[in-house]
């Protein structure tokens, strides 16, 4: 479709259709609204509006910013988008399924976005239209998108293999209200390592971060016994726990040894440093940019993408 026959179909002058897309001051709100409304219905909306911004805008929908891994995709991602003239629009969902169904049905709905990356969300997209949709390790598997699944379990087993190596059994785990996902993977991989689960090194703090960790490393002290190893949901709860067992006496790792997930930044210059679980972020969004455009160009991608996280061996693991 051409402009001009947009424009008779909006029974508008090509002019008019023109300056509507170029969001030229001349055309008032409510006739622009007509046009676009046309277009859409149409299929031809992002092809004149795009003809006047050859940018594009892709929309990140994460759970929280306040999250070391949530801030660290963020920033990776935007990186990789803007290697293709693209910006980014950054949206939380506070962790609640109806606000991730609102925002992604608003986005497709009224088109204001090319692209949509959803990171660990837990509603089943159902695709509306041309605008291609990311699933980051989410929980479930849509139809029609590009679904990126992050593989933590491995490398947490393998951190429960190299204790249990060391001699190490009696292994627990601190999480946090938001991290159920990662106490099954470590319920799956205790039990499938060792054998049997011991409820009572786990233990899923009140609080979140620091202080969750602080007082989730308090509890598992003050039970009848404690772990000899600990692996906590993510970094910044290990490194609340890792304080608490140093207020009560105990040095890392020789009574107690800990393994953080996210492997922030900060984690290998901590003291002693903190052995972590990598999401392989960088991996992950270059992934994710390059499937998202090739969908955009109508060549052919991968639409099952799974992403191994690695264990980096630190101070804070190594029994002797």
């Amino acid at each position: 479709m051409t402009l001009t026959e947009l424009a008779k179909l909006s029974h508008v002058s090509t002019s008019t259709a023109s300056k509507a897309f170029a969001l030229s001051p001349e055309v008032n709100e409510q006739t622009r609204d007509m046009i676009f409304d046309v277009a859409k219905a149409h299929g031809c909306f992002k092809k004149f509006y795009r003809s006047e911004y050859p940018g594009l805008v892709f929309a990140v929908i994460c759970p929280e910013f306040d999250s070391t891994y949530y801030a660290a995709f963020i920033s990776e991602m935007q990186k990789y988008l803007a290697r293709y003239n693209s910006e980014t629009a950054v949206a939380s969902t506070g962790f609640s399924r109806e606000t991730e169904r609102r925002l992604l049905e608003y986005y497709q709905r009224y088109h204001t976005v090319d692209g949509i990356i959803l990171i660990n969300g837990s509603t089943e997209i159902v695709q509306r239209n041309e605008i291609p949709i990311a699933t980051v390790n989410c929980f479930t598997q849509s139809r029609g998108v590009i679904n990126v699944k992050k593989d933590l379990l491995t490398p947490i087993k393998e951190t429960v293999r190299v204790w249990v190596e060391a001699g190490i059994t009696d292994i627990g785990f601190i999480g946090d209200p938001c991290t159920n996902g990662r106490r099954r993977m470590m319920n799956e991989a205790v039990t499938e390592v060792i054998g049997e689960v011991n409820e009572d090194y786990f233990v899923r703090s009140t609080a979140r971060f620091e202080r969750g960790g602080y007082l989730g490393a308090l509890e598992l002290m003050d039970r009848e016994k404690m772990p000899r190893a600990v692996i906590c949901a993510y970094d910044r709860l290990a490194v609340g726990a890792m304080r608490a067992f140093a207020d009560r006496g105990l040095k890392i790792p020789d009574d107690i040894a800990i393994v953080g997930i996210d492997d922030a930044p900060a984690s290998s210059y901590s003291t002693p440093s903190l052995s972590s679980i990598s999401h392989e972020i960088e991996d992950t969004c270059r992934a994710v940019a390059n499937a998202m455009f090739k969908k955009i160009r109508g060549e052919e991608f991968e639409s099952d993408i799974n992403i191994v996280c690695k264990l980096n061996r630190r101070e804070s693991s190594e029994i002797k």
